[in-house]
């Protein structure tokens, strides 16, 4: 403790709750829960009015305040201090929740003394009872009184009330006993820090991305109680909450669990939710990372080592899947991404497979070089690049695969391009690509209206066709989504129907 000089305002703050003690002891003892035995708190009021019967007897007050019980010989020391009210300096007594200034006015102990020179706040009264709440009583202090429940660990329905309005995080309400994040409500696999508490049967869970590295559950939850045992009443518990599919054998099946000392460092404040998750991955890592098969983690759902089912959840293109098949069995221990996309692997791969990784997206040699280069050049970029690559690749490899035409009269070369824009780059390329191609007149408006249909997006544009022009796309727009969705080995034969039944012949020359 410190000692600090007294202020005015503090005598005056003393004197005020001398005289309402004066009148009436009740401000000093808690209410009772059906659960909680009386017979202690009447032996305690009953010591206070014997006190009280003597307020103006200073004598005797000085007497009483060195023996007793402690809240009673506190009791007897603000009450004398009225009588002869000459303010000694203030102590600061440090507490879990922060530092708590009162004046030393007798023998009794600090906790008695700042509870009744405090009691109009419940919390501060509360803490002359931490030597019952060691005996086995249990007591929570809400904005309306402080309450003890005896033996029970059961809360009153209106602290947990408040208690929800207090957190330190936005939570959902409460469902089968638990409290959670909009992420763990939505089943969200993300690491999480979780404060269970038996006595409410609730149990409360935050999981990394909501955890903050100044706030800290479980004190949120426990501020305002008093109980026997505080780390068996509210069990602190970490989770690296991976969905293993990996099997029996997975090192995630036998994950170590919170050790004592992070454990204990929470217990005391000294970590926040943020750093506690934190900290308890960093232990577990070396362990997973022991393996001596790979253990495949992608946004939190572990594969083990079944190499096939990983890639299968990361949806690659076929050439990032080429990538992903010559680099990954290289790769021995933990290997984790944030989320399940081929990109996030590619990148994560990238430093020590570069060459093999550009060489199986990019087949041509002097593009991969080139590629290369500019990656090592901009590494914060690696993931961009790639996917550029790899989506080039992909159209290229899928425009090949289409026949090559020259001499393409206008109808052709207009359906022809939206047709290779489909297939490369999606259905709003193709449109983009119709509309911009489109002309002021002639049959290509009646095929590209029968595109547009097949596309899905008449509607949007329909305002800009004559009638005639949709009644001739309508006609064949069958003939159309043939041509845009069709096999690559038909493309031909259905360009050569849109076309014929457009009445557009010798429309070009096929090479070969």
């Amino acid at each position: 403790m410190r000692a600090r000089r007294a202020s005015g305002g503090r005598e005056g703050e003393l004197v005020r709750s001398a005289t309402k003690l004066r009148q009436s002891v009740d401000p000093l003892l808690p209410k009772l829960s059906d659960d909680c035995p009386p017979e202690r708190f009447d032996k305690l009021r009953a010591a206070l009015e014997k006190v009280r019967e003597h307020r103006d007897d200073k004598a005797r007050l000085d007497k009483v305040s060195r023996w007793e019980d402690d809240l009673v010989r506190a009791y007897a020391g603000l009450l004398s201090f009225y009588l002869e009210p000459e303010l000694p300096g203030v102590l600061v007594a440090p507490f879990p929740g922060g530092e708590v200034s009162f004046a030393p006015l007798g023998a009794a102990p600090k906790e008695s003394q700042i509870a009744v020179q405090q009691f109009a706040d419940p919390k501060r009264l509360m803490i002359g009872y931490l030597s019952w709440a060691r005996k086995g009583y249990h007591f929570f202090a809400t904005a309306d009184g402080l309450y003890c429940t005896g033996p029970s660990a059961k809360p009153p329905a209106s602290f947990l009330r408040s208690q929800l309005e207090d957190l330190p995080y936005r939570l959902e309400p409460p469902r089968e006993g638990r409290v959670e994040c909009v992420h763990l409500a939505h089943h969200e696999p993300i690491p999480w820090v979780g404060v269970n508490w038996p006595g409410a049967e609730r149990s409360f869970r935050v999981c990394r991305e909501c955890a903050k590295s100044d706030r800290q559950l479980l004190a949120s939850i426990s501020r305002g109680v008093a109980v026997p045992d505080p780390e068996k009443a509210f069990p602190v518990e970490v989770s690296l909450n991976v969905d293993c599919r990996g099997g029996p054998t997975c090192v995630h099946h036998d994950v170590p669990e919170l050790p004592r000392t992070l454990r204990k460092s929470y217990l005391f404040g000294r970590l926040s939710d943020a750093e506690l998750i934190d900290q308890y991955r960093a232990e577990v890592r070396p362990v997973l990372e022991r393996s001596r098969t790979p253990v495949f983690v992608a946004g939190g759902v572990c594969f083990g080592n079944h190499l096939a089912q990983f890639l299968d959840a990361l949806h690659p293109t076929p050439e990032e899947r080429k990538a992903l098949e010559e680099t990954l069995p290289e790769v021995s221990g933990l290997f984790e991404v944030d989320e399940p996309a081929a990109s996030r692997v590619l990148e994560r791969l990238w430093p020590d497979h570069a060459e093999t990784i550009v060489r199986a997206i990019v087949p041509d040699p002097q593009e991969a070089e080139r590629l290369v280069r500019e990656a090592k050049a901009s590494p914060g970029r690696v993931s961009e690049l790639l996917r550029r690559a790899a989506r080039a690749t992909h159209e290229g490899t899928l425009l090949r695969e289409l026949p090559r035409y020259s001499s393409l009269v206008p109808e052709a070369a207009f359906v022809d391009a939206v047709a290779r824009a489909f297939r490369s780059q999606g259905a709003k390329a193709a449109e983009k690509q119709l509309l911009q191609s489109l002309p002021r007149e002639g049959k290509q408006r009646g095929i590209g209206f029968g595109l547009l249909i097949a596309l899905d997006q008449e509607r949007p544009h329909a305002w800009q066709f004559t009638d005639t022009d949709r009644q001739f796309g309508q006609s064949l727009a069958p003939l159309a989504k043939r041509t845009l969705e069709g096999p690559s080995p038909e493309y031909h034969d259905a360009l050569a129907a849109l076309l014929g039944a457009a009445g557009v012949t010798q429309w070009g020359v096929r090479e070969p």
